[in-house]
């Protein structure tokens, strides 16, 4: 089992309107997340009141697509991953409970302690954690970081490419642009690896 949580940075700062619009966008997210992948996700996503989002997933996915989506609204974050044992309560992540997500917090709450590294991801992993799952873990860490060096624009651009399926012509469509400017910016980005990686792992 595998408990992500991510805490939203600098969210304190927001006003009442600035707050309430970014949980709604955060909230959208995520119930996009589980409509797109309810199988992989073994409890709704949720955010809770402290800005931290939780999900308990079986597979990388839903953490990478959530991630990219975040990215690409300009949210900063820091994601702790645990494996453990679950207590499942509910049906929402933020009602369950365990092992699994006092590793995830746990891991979260090295990166806060380390604050002369520039640390976006930790992970802790239970004794008895299969090969895996360990996998699962280290595979989203590094997607997730390969991600991170994107501008906005690069991540829209690799976000259709990867996960609509969306090639050259059809993203200059989309986007309003020209087919050689979407060759030009993904060609600047590892977007092209990290879809055939991507391809690879979901065998």
């Amino acid at each position: 089992m595998i408990a992500v949580i991510a805490d939203i940075m600098a969210s304190r700062g927001l006003d009442t309107r600035e707050r309430q619009k970014m949980d709604r966008t955060i909230r959208n997210l995520l119930n996009h997340t589980y409509e797109r992948f309810k199988d992989d996700c073994l409890a709704i996503p949720t955010l809770t009141q402290g800005d931290s989002i939780e999900l308990l997933i079986g597979s990388w996915q839903p953490a990478i697509f959530l991630f990219h989506n975040l990215l690409m609204e300009g949210f900063e974050f820091r994601v702790g991953f645990g494996t453990g044992e679950v207590i499942i309560k509910k049906k929402n992540a933020d009602e369950c409970d365990g092992p699994v997500f006092w590793n995830a917090r746990e891991a979260l709450n090295e990166i806060k302690i380390a604050k002369y590294m520039s640390r976006s991801a930790g992970f802790k992993f239970a004794e008895n954690t299969s090969d895996e799952e360990s996998n699962i873990v280290i595979n989203a860490i590094l997607l997730y970081v390969a991600l991170l060096g994107l501008t906005t624009t690069q991540l829209r651009y690799c976000f259709r490419y990867i996960w609509k399926k969306e090639r050259t012509t059809e993203i200059a469509e989309a986007t309003g642009t020209s087919k050689g400017n979407v060759s030009r910016i993904l060609g600047k980005t590892p977007c092209y690896l990290i879809e055939k990686v991507m391809a690879f792992l979901s065998q």
